[in-house]
């Protein structure tokens, strides 16, 4: 039995190390290859290895040519913007709709709960056309009439960076399950000593929320950060609320031309998106790093819970 063991834990750590060495490939490869120049990258095409540190990828965004040509701050701040409120609506809707959905009792709870999970079926590309349908209408704004004809609506403006989005069903969830593992004898305790409802969620619950609240913040910051397509649809039109991810796209440009690539070849600059890659991944991994405590404290909890 004990060598049945043995040889079992051993194949899985070997599942999990060629795993973790399938999935991290595409960092190591991004982060070297954002060493090399171009003829390096190009001779090397299965894994970049650079004859020497090539760091012109990394100084051409910090020069003033560069910088003059690409609004880097603007998006950084914009996209900042809409993480900052996208986690304070998205998470204040999934604290409340977890304790709805899991200590509260009403008629129909259940149905409602399962409607919103089977809601996570549905890929998020299908609402995207609707959405900006609605957003090019919307009455009395953007030059169109009350019926929502004459004009743009909202597209190209900050309300549709804004106003999409608010319910996270997964968040939701995550914070149902969290909710059903704290005994009820805390909320009774409290309300014996004249707490109401807010009170018990504000005092009680949520201190022994941080940790999955602080998956939430991950998540959230990550998805926000990276969001492209949505910013691409609704807002391209407009440069001043371009978002970063999206941003990317005329940086890209900006530093082939800096590079004198713009010249009609048709030169992919592989290693400068690499080095604007890991630029704009440094936040996420120090957020990480600053929160991985309660992160794995979150999401081990949640698997326990689950």
């Amino acid at each position: 039995m004990t060598n049945r063991m043995s040889l079992g834990r051993l194949i899985i750590y070997v599942i999990l190390v060629c795993g973790s060495l399938a999935m991290a490939f595409p960092l190591a490869f991004g982060a070297v290859g954002s060493l090399c120049n171009l003829a390096e990258f190009y001779d090397r095409p299965w894994f970049p290895i650079p004859q020497t540190l090539y760091l012109e990828n990394y100084r051409i965004m910090f020069t003033a040519e560069f910088t003059a040509q690409a609004d880097i701050w603007r998006w950084i701040a914009n996209t900042l913007v809409r993480i900052v409120w996208y986690t304070m609506i998205t998470g204040a809707i999934a604290v409340l709709a977890g304790y709805v959905f899991s200590k509260l009792r009403f008629r129909g709870r259940d149905t409602a709960l399962m409607y919103l999970l089977t809601s996570m079926m549905i890929p998020g590309i299908v609402f995207w056309i609707p959405t900006y349908v609605m957003m090019a209408r919307f009455p009395g704004v953007g030059g169109n009439d009350m019926s929502g004809q004459g004009g743009h609506g909202l597209v190209d403006s900050w309300p549709a960076l804004l106003v999409t989005g608010w319910v996270n069903v997964y968040f939701i969830f995550l914070l149902r399950q969290t909710y059903y593992s704290i005994p009820d004898d805390f909320e009774e305790a409290a309300r014996i000593d004249g707490a109401g409802t807010l009170k018990c969620l504000t005092a009680v619950y949520l201190p022994m929320l941080k940790p999955v609240l602080t998956v939430l913040v991950i998540f959230q910051f990550v998805a926000i950060w990276n969001d492209y397509q949505w910013p691409l649809i609704i807002s391209s039109g407009n440069r001043e609320i371009w978002t970063l991810a999206l941003g990317f796209q005329k940086m890209l440009l900006i530093g082939a031309a800096v590079k004198g690539y713009a010249d009609g070849t048709g030169v992919v600059d592989y290693p400068f998106s690499f080095a604007m890659a890991v630029v704009a991944t440094l936040p996420l991994i120090v957020l990480f790093l600053r929160l991985q405590s309660y992160f794995v404290e979150g999401v081990k909890g949640f698997a326990i819970k689950g």
